[in-house]
């Protein structure tokens, strides 16, 4: 199978898990759909039925209410996978930032599920914090390319320049698109400071960063 079929079937993955999932939900009625707290109770209940606590979770979500941040939080941390992605994709929504350790603690641990990580990086890049960055160049060592497509995008969401040197290292990426990718991001992060054409190979942007370096703002950077 070529580059290009594979690619097709990574970036089809949201989409099928989404129809896959919209047939089996089961929305909740009026009554349970004006009574957040009964919402809570339920994404928590571990004996509820799968795509209930799933659906109340994103309920949460929804909800935008802080005060269900601990919840979510919590369901990361479920024995049910669907549900911590689930979680993921509902703290993603409620846009807390509160909820920023919990979410890179799920995206660092192993056993995670691969579509949660996913879900997981957006979520973080939403915020914009720099504290997202250094767990996200780690995920660009997955062996896993949609994963090191994934984490590229966040970090160029977060538009840290500490994320320059690890987006340079992904022009030697075994996939042509995930350098295509890096080389396009950054073009963009870069054009600011670039003079005449920008670089295009791993070498030339390997200089043009150790000439540069002094110039390129860097927030929350480690002392």
């Amino acid at each position: 199978m070529g580059v290009e079929k594979k690619i097709g079937r990574w970036l089809a993955l949201p989409v099928i898990v989404s129809l896959a999932l919209a047939g089996v939900f089961r929305p909740l009625s009026a009554g349970q759909a004006a009574n957040a707290d009964h919402w809570a109770k339920i994404a928590a209940d571990t004996n509820a039925d799968t795509n209930l606590r799933m659906e109340a979770a994103r309920k949460l979500g929804e909800a935008k209410d802080p005060k269900y941040l601990e919840v979510l939080t919590d369901g990361l941390k479920d024995s049910n996978k669907a549900i911590r992605w689930t979680a993921a994709e509902a703290l993603w929504d409620l846009g807390d930032k509160r909820a920023l350790p919990a979410l890179i603690e799920y995206l660092e641990k192993s056993e995670a599920y691969e579509w949660g990580k996913v879900i997981t990086m957006n979520a973080l890049a939403s915020f914009k914090d720099p504290q997202a960055i250094d767990p996200l160049i780690k995920v660009l060592q997955s062996p896993n390319p949609f994963l090191r497509r994934s984490a590229a995008v966040a970090l160029f969401t977060i538009g840290n320049d500490r994320a320059i040197p690890a987006l340079i290292e992904l022009l030697k990426d075994d996939e042509g698109f995930i350098q295509r990718i890096a080389r396009n991001f950054l073009i963009d992060m870069t054009r600011d400071r670039m003079t005449g054409e920008p670089p295009l190979e791993y070498d030339a942007w390997i200089k043009w960063h150790q000439s540069n370096s002094y110039r390129l703002k860097i927030e929350g950077a480690k002392q």
